[in-house]
């Protein structure tokens, strides 16, 4: 992982990486002050873990949520 307050493209250096077309990175306080400057109330916020075949195939994403899931309502 690196710089996570550096927001912005990215793509792996790993030649034999899936994700060849690159990311998008932004901090969980963008995502959440985004939807509160634009009238929305959170509702859940879930970071899940990693499912026990990919932290067996990849042992450094145990410690890693694979994605962020957000409920929330407009106010």
């Amino acid at each position: 992982m690196g710089n996570y307050l550096a927001e912005g493209f990215w793509r792996s250096a790993n030649p034999d990486g899936a994700r060849r077309a690159g990311n998008q990175h932004r901090m969980l306080s963008t995502y959440v002050t985004s939807l509160l400057e634009h009238g929305f109330v959170i509702e859940s916020v879930v970071e899940p873990a990693p499912d026990a075949r990919v932290v067996a195939e990849q042992p450094l994403r145990a410690g890693l949520p694979p994605f962020l899931l957000m409920s929330g309502r407009r106010s």
